[in-house]
């Protein structure tokens, strides 16, 4: 059995499609429900999606879907000038899992990721295809089906990142290999812990120097990289889209100061976390320079 089938059983997926619609003209959606891995699809019609407090835009046309791998302040909304007569039909779910290591996973995906129905390749444009006639369709079992396929959209999103080259194949193997696994999952469990090598190594039942070389091998960069980029990650998608200041984005992401946080911080993003913060919080003028 291939990394990615035998990752899905452990997972234990569940997809609920939880809200179907139908706007005509000029109007806005927002996205305030469940605060988990969600996906959109435009099954009719067009719209354009609005994320977090950056300002990002995505044009969406029938056969799109966005997915959310985590959770992010977003709105789908009528594209501009919309005719009274224009209509979009919008599907919206959110997956759940029955494993923590579901988080792991999460954590190594794009914050969204788009399927764009006309530029997949054939098996994707069919599945979106059954996708959008289950969604337009009244027939008996139909939510059932909508759910089952939406399992489906979830394993292709995980394919189209491992062929776009956006999530390593060495993490799927690293989430089936019981030792690294439970050191991903101590990290991601508490991300702001005093973690070092020795309590990691502990975690994994395995001493120091084999535990370096079992985790690197496995996920491809070193236990305390991974776990420098993992709080820098969280520590950017905390400052774009929520009301934080920098001192409670370094508690999050496991800095003793703020001074630390932000010496690190900079070191990888090329500029200060309040310089982001600032340009991203709703009122303040962007910068031009």
């Amino acid at each position: 059995m291939d990394d990615l089938s035998l990752l899905m059983r452990h997972l234990h997926l569940e997809t609920r499609v939880f809200h179907r619609s139908t706007h005509c003209g000029t109007w806005v959606l927002d996205a305030e429900y469940e605060r988990k891995a969600m996906f959109h699809l435009v099954a009719a019609g067009e719209c354009v999606m609005q994320i977090g407090g950056a300002g990002r835009e995505i044009a969406l046309t029938a056969g799109d879907t966005v997915i959310f791998a985590r959770p992010a302040d977003h709105r789908a909304i009528s594209v501009r000038d919309a005719q009274d007569d224009a209509t979009t039909l919008l599907l919206c779910g959110y997956f759940e899992f029955g494993s923590p290591l579901a988080d792991v996973l999460l954590a190594s995906l794009p914050a969204q990721v788009v399927l764009r129905g006309k530029e997949n390749g054939g098996d994707t444009a069919s599945l979106l295809t059954l996708i959008m006639q289950e969604a337009a369709s009244d027939a008996p079992g139909a939510s059932a089906m909508l759910d089952k396929l939406s399992d489906a959209l979830f394993i292709r999103v995980l394919r189209h990142c491992l062929l776009q080259g956006e999530v390593r194949r060495g993490m799927l193997q690293a989430l089936t290999d019981p030792k690294v696994a439970q050191a991903l999952l101590a990290i991601h469990g508490n991300l702001a812990a005093d973690w070092n090598m020795d309590k990691l190594a502990q975690r994994a039942h395995m001493s120091r120097a084999a535990f370096a070389r079992h985790f690197t091998g496995a996920v491809g960069v070193p236990p305390m990289t991974y776990l420098t980029r993992l709080r820098m990650q969280t520590a950017h998608e905390a400052l774009l889209s929520r009301q934080v200041t920098v001192a409670q984005v370094a508690e999050i992401a496991g800095y003793a100061t703020e001074a630390a946080f932000s010496r690190a911080f900079k070191r990888v993003y090329g500029l200060p976390p309040g310089t982001l913060r600032d340009e991203r919080t709703p009122g303040n003028p962007r910068r031009t320079g």
